[in-house]
């Protein structure tokens, strides 16, 4: 499975810190990829886009740009902005936290002061607000070249939505 986002091209879209490691914004980059876009697409469709030698070209889909419709030009920013605005949500609200000996911790600092969870649970809803708003411009790509994304087609069929008899529950933690 190949990631299709990295440090650097969530940087095109967002402002992430330059002294972030490369390897630790790569987590955020794969749960983006298996948590939120895999659930928006079926399992073939998923797997032929992240997979190293995939069937369809999706430059176009990844990339973004514009394309013709019905003799109407549109534009769309593409999956991998989609990702990074994911990713991005991940990054805002767990990024600040360090796994020590002694627990997970917050790092402070002499000049500056944390946002407060409740602060970056916000930006997270934000992002990824506009991460699903990114969505849907990929998804009306995707709808009018069907052709082109056969595996896309059979997800709409229901032969590839096993991910639609899953329930969406939802775990709420309170700290006490």
């Amino acid at each position: 499975m190949r990631i299709l986002i990295d440090k650097a091209s969530v940087g095109k879209y967002l402002s992430v810190s330059a002294f972030r490691k490369v390897e630790d914004f790569e987590r955020y980059a794969r749960e983006a990829q298996a948590f939120d876009l895999k659930p928006l697409v079926c399992e073939d469709f998923y797997q032929d886009l992240v997979s190293d030698t995939p069937q369809r070209d999706y430059t176009l889909l990844l990339d973004g740009g514009s394309y013709i419709h019905e003799g109407r030009g549109y534009e769309f920013a593409g999956l991998k902005a989609v990702l990074a605005y994911f990713a991005y949500a991940r990054y805002i609200f767990t990024g600040h936290q360090i796994d020590t000996p002694y627990g997970v911790r917050g790092k402070v600092y002499q000049d500056g002061e944390g946002v407060s969870q409740s602060e970056r649970r916000d930006l997270r809803g934000l992002y990824v607000q506009n991460a699903n708003e990114l969505w849907e411009d990929c998804k009306r790509y995707i709808e009018r070249h069907k052709r082109q994304f056969p595996e896309w087609e059979r997800c709409e069929q229901g032969r590839c939505g096993e991910q639609d008899n899953r329930g969406r529950g939802r775990v709420r933690i309170t700290l006490i």
